[in-house]
Formats: C-alpha cells, structure tokens, sequence
C-alpha cells in the first residue's frame, strides 16, 4: 500500500517539473484514493516515467495510472479541472 509520504515526494517532485499543476487538497485527496493500492516502488516508477514522458502537457491522474505507460503528449488534451 502507497504510504502518503511516497505520495506527497511523488506530488512535489510533479509540482517542480510541472509548476503550473494544480494539487489542491481534494484534489490530492482523489489522487491518493485512486493511488493507494500501489506500493511505494510502482508510485515511484510511474511518477518517474509520467516525468520522462508527459513532457508536452501537465500530467492528468491517468497518464501515472496508465498501466501500459501510453503516454498521450498533445499539450491540447489537457483540460483544466
């Protein structure tokens, strides 16, 4: 299980690459929910590979969910949320 202190290094590290992203505290609520059944290592990695690979656009919940790693990187799919 994802322990929130993975989680939150994880989210800093979105935020520093990804300045324009947005964790509200809900936000980071639903994303933890979402995340939880993740261990640590798999957060880690996919945190990693959503950095390396989301470059065009802020990274959605989905791009680090993404079981097969199908990044879309068209700037223009984003939406604010």
């Amino acid at each position: 299980m994802l322990s929130k202190e993975v989680f939150k290094e994880g989210i800093e590290e979105l935020k520093v690459i990804f300045p324009e992203l947005e964790m509200t505290k809900k936000r980071a609520e639903l994303w933890y929910k979402y995340s939880e059944k993740l261990e640590d290592d798999q957060w880690k990695e996919k945190i990693t590979n959503c950095i390396r690979y989301c470059a065009k656009r802020i990274p959605l919940l989905a791009d680090i969910l993404d079981k097969d790693g199908n990044y879309k990187n068209d700037y223009k799919s984003y939406r604010k949320v």
